[in-house]
């Protein structure tokens, strides 16, 4: 019997025809490896609700991050992040820390395998053994440390000054934005059209969402050049729940890794991030339903995911009008300022949107 029709049999739930699309893959999976030049396994969830290894290919030109067999065997959640995000969330992940059944440390990207229905069946996993790598690296920055300090001479001046002047440019900044921001407040309250009040309430977030960067510059007391992922959303949410119609139950929430953004990329993740929840508010729920908006942060070695997910009504993401002001502005964003990828995955029962960027 076929390993992998057999360990679906046993530790899943899937029906055959899932099984089958999960074979179709597995025929492939040498293929990828080859190309990656890297370990390619697929990972199912089990019934009993943990990760299941169902095939494994090794790199045919380079050497493999495994000593042994270890497919049917378990991916636990504290090893391996990536995939227990992969499969309950539905969306892919790049670039996550992991560590094997044998205790090499690896890097995983993860992507979902669906059935013809949109359900998530099973992950695709390519593994790394960064092991040698981060071992160098460890010893770099020893040597480098040694030396800073034999050299006192050439370590950096105070920079106190420099620190408050541009304390001061990210206040002024921060004033000037959200004065922007209260005049299109009061056009917005003046207005009786509808469309052209929605218009300027949206304009108001986004303006308040950058204005957020400089305020959380100004008031912080380390570096400032880098804001904190934890803080940036919290400001946020805060800021977000404002858009909620009174005619609504929507929460809005965060959580996830915490990851220290520059001045910029912090700038672009706030403006994306405020045109997803946005969209959500204004499409994804009709008036008196109640309903979530949870914003998921994912650290990578090298590059970093959010996903802002609802539990909507969905749409059809083939019938995406192309020239609609948010969608642009969102990929915009995302392709030309952060240098990432954006996913979108939506059903009746929600969506879940997600991009990436380089963690600095």
């Amino acid at each position: 019997m076929n390993r992998l029709k057999e360990i679906c049999r046993r530790c899943t739930d899937l029906s055959e025809k899932d099984i089958e699309v999960l074979s179709l893959t597995e025929a492939q999976l040498q293929n990828m490896a080859d190309l990656c030049n890297a370990d390619i396994f697929l990972d199912c969830k089990s019934i009993a609700g943990t990760a299941v290894v169902v095939a494994h290919a090794k790199p045919a030109l380079s050497a493999s991050a495994y000593s042994r067999d270890i497919v049917g065997q378990e991916a636990s959640l504290e090893k391996e992040p990536a995939v227990y995000h992969a499969l309950t969330e539905g969306m892919p992940v790049c670039d996550i820390k992991a560590f094997t059944q044998e205790d090499r440390q690896v890097r995983q990207n993860v992507c979902p395998v669906k059935n013809p229905d949109g359900k998530v069946i099973g992950v695709l996993v390519r593994e790394k053994d960064v092991s040698e790598e981060l071992l160098k690296e460890e010893k770099y920055e020893t040597l480098a440390g040694f030396f800073a300090n034999r050299s006192p001479s050439v370590r950096m001046p105070d920079i106190s000054t420099e620190d408050l002047a541009i304390r001061e440019v990210h206040h002024r900044v921060k004033n000037n934005l959200q004065l922007v921001a209260s005049i299109l407040s009061i056009q917005a309250r003046n207005n009786k059209d509808p469309q052209v009040k929605a218009i300027l309430k949206e304009n108001v977030g986004r303006v308040q969402s950058i204005a957020s960067i400089h305020d959380i510059l100004t008031h912080s007391e380390g570096d400032m050049h880098r804001v904190s992922s934890d803080v940036l959303m919290e400001r946020l949410t805060a800021n977000l729940h404002s858009l909620v119609p009174a005619e609504r139950s929507i929460d809005i929430s965060f959580s996830g890794d915490s990851i220290m953004l520059g001045a910029d990329t912090a700038s672009s993740v706030a403006l994306v991030v405020t045109e997803l929840v946005t969209n959500a508010l204004r499409h994804g729920y009709k008036d008196g339903e109640e309903g979530k908006v949870e914003i998921s942060v994912c650290k990578g070695a090298q590059i970093s995911t959010i996903i802002v997910s609802d539990d909507g009504c969905g749409f059809d993401a083939s019938q995406q009008r192309g020239d609609s002001l948010g969608l642009s502005i969102i990929r915009a964003t995302v392709q030309d300022k952060l240098k990432g990828k954006l996913h979108i995955s939506s059903s009746e029962e929600g969506t879940k949107i997600s991009f990436d960027f380089r963690t600095e």
